[in-house]
């Protein structure tokens, strides 16, 4: 009688040990996570945690990245306004100057300082211009995070309109019309402005292979990743057959030590 006990007992415990690795392996499968508990493998659970916190941080240093690209392209788009504004008040002084039929200081004089006036405003609004709430154009520089420990940046400018080049054109206070210039001014001006459209060029260029190599290593990382915590679908499939089969026959078993016990306890009676 105790065998039979001792029998029944075995089987449901192998049952029991079935089930739960049945489970485990539905759990997986559904998943798609090799670990779906601490218990599963404690070392792989550290090592993807801190690889997933490093995707993070890369994926945010991209977006950095991103802004500052943007950020590089609305001011070359305003240094291009700059320029063509400059290139306009060439235009003007060769008119201004250089034609005999327009008598100094008469209309057509008059109404080219006019026009003179008008782009030194739409210069200082354009000097004045933000993304986002940043300056654009000044002395300063911007810092960009560009790695997955936040500890290296990169750094762009802003672009100096205030330069002595451009301010001896568009400065009121030195240029207070036409007249107050010379070809040298506005050429120097006009320099001025192509260099800092190179500079910018330049740095729209270095973001941009940052952020070729900031994906490169976050998809590289992603795969790592993926390979400490993503399930075998071929393995774990096969353990959810061998462990589906395991649980039907440890079942079978329990239902038959139960029906010897039963036999016994009939006889007994």
């Amino acid at each position: 009688m105790s065998i039979l006990i001792s029998d029944s007992a075995s089987a449901a415990y192998y049952l029991k040990q079935n089930q739960a690795n049945l489970q485990d392996s539905l759990k997986r499968l559904s998943s798609g996570k090799r670990i779906t508990g601490g218990g599963d493998d404690p070392g792989g659970l550290a090592i993807s945690m801190k690889l997933n916190a490093s995707i993070k941080r890369l994926a945010g240093a991209e977006n950095n990245v991103q802004n500052g690209i943007s950020y590089l392209e609305v001011q070359d788009g305003l240094l291009e306004t700059a320029g063509n504004l400059l290139t306009r008040v060439s235009e003007l002084f060769g008119l201004f100057s250089g034609d005999p039929l327009k008598a100094t200081g008469g209309a057509e004089q008059t109404a080219m300082d006019a026009e003179f006036t008008e782009i030194k405003a739409q210069f200082t609004a354009v000097a004045g211009m933000t993304f986002n709430a940043t300056t654009l154009f000044g002395t300063g520089t911007k810092s960009i995070g560009i790695d997955a420990e936040g500890t290296t940046t990169l750094t762009i400018n802003e672009a100096d309109l205030s330069d002595a080049a451009i301010t001896a054109v568009t400065d009121s206070a030195q240029a207070a019309n036409l007249g107050a210039l010379n070809v040298t001014l506005i050429n120097a001006a006009l320099d001025k402005v192509a260099s800092l459209r190179s500079t910018n060029g330049s740095g729209q260029n270095r973001l941009n292979y940052t952020a070729q190599s900031l994906s490169l290593q976050r998809i590289n990382m992603t795969a790592a990743l993926g390979r400490v915590e993503d399930v075998d679908l071929a393995d774990e499939t096969a353990n959810l057959a061998k462990h589906s089969i395991m649980t039907q026959a440890s079942a079978a078993m329990v239902s038959q030590a139960n029906s010897q016990n039963d036999i016994a306890l009939m006889l007994l009676n």
